[in-house]
């Protein structure tokens, strides 16, 4: 690779690492703020409590966010935890299937494409 130009895949993981980070964050905030606005079907999977879950969206929107920073400047280590964050995340959405399935999928596809940018091109990043 040219080391005078990123990767497309690592700027696209970047982004989208910051786009889901707001987004966790939102919801986080959504959450312990005012959690009436979160519906859940009958039979969801989701049995704990909303402040707790807000809380961890927060945690996880604050660590997305040092990862994004990361990526974009070639670091080993957020890489790594962006590949763990991502797995984690289908793992998460699959739990939340029952509540929202459409965008559940959608996470879990952006996450294999966060996956697969850092895993072969996260290493594809110019050096200034």
């Amino acid at each position: 690779m040219n080391s005078n130009k990123t990767s497309g895949w690592v700027i696209f993981t970047a982004v989208f690492a910051g786009m889901a980070s707001v987004g966790n964050l939102l919801y986080g905030f959504t959450l312990l703020l005012n959690n009436e606005w979160i519906v859940f079907r009958r039979g969801a999977l989701i049995s704990f409590d909303l402040t707790t879950v807000g809380v961890i969206f927060l945690i996880f929107g604050l660590i997305q966010l040092f990862i994004a920073l990361g990526v974009l400047n070639g670091d080993l280590w957020a890489r790594v935890l962006g590949i763990v964050w991502a797995a984690l995340n289908v793992i998460a959405q699959m739990s939340f299937m029952s509540v929202y399935p459409e965008w559940s999928w959608l996470l879990i596809i952006i996450n294999g494409l966060i996956i697969y940018g850092l895993a072969v091109h996260g290493d594809d990043v110019a050096r200034f």
